[in-house]
């Protein structure tokens, strides 16, 4: 018996994805870790290193917050 030897064969995987620009890193604001990256309107999450319910909506008043105490100093 002649074993078929062409089925045997590995072929380089065919990866056809191009980098998709615009995508943004968001991150906890109250540890600074890493919650995703991504390209999204709004989301709630819990983020996995401080266990803290996190909301895009706060995010933004956070940043706010922060532009404005840093035009005070």
């Amino acid at each position: 018996m002649i074993a078929d030897k062409s089925d045997n064969e590995t072929h380089s995987p065919i990866i056809n994805f191009k980098a998709i620009e615009g995508l943004t890193d968001y991150f906890c604001p109250f540890c600074d870790q890493k919650l995703f990256r991504g390209k999204v309107n709004e989301f709630n999450m819990v983020c996995s290193s401080c266990n803290k319910l996190v909301r895009s909506s706060n995010i933004e008043d956070f940043k706010k917050t922060n532009q404005k105490d840093a035009s005070l100093e």
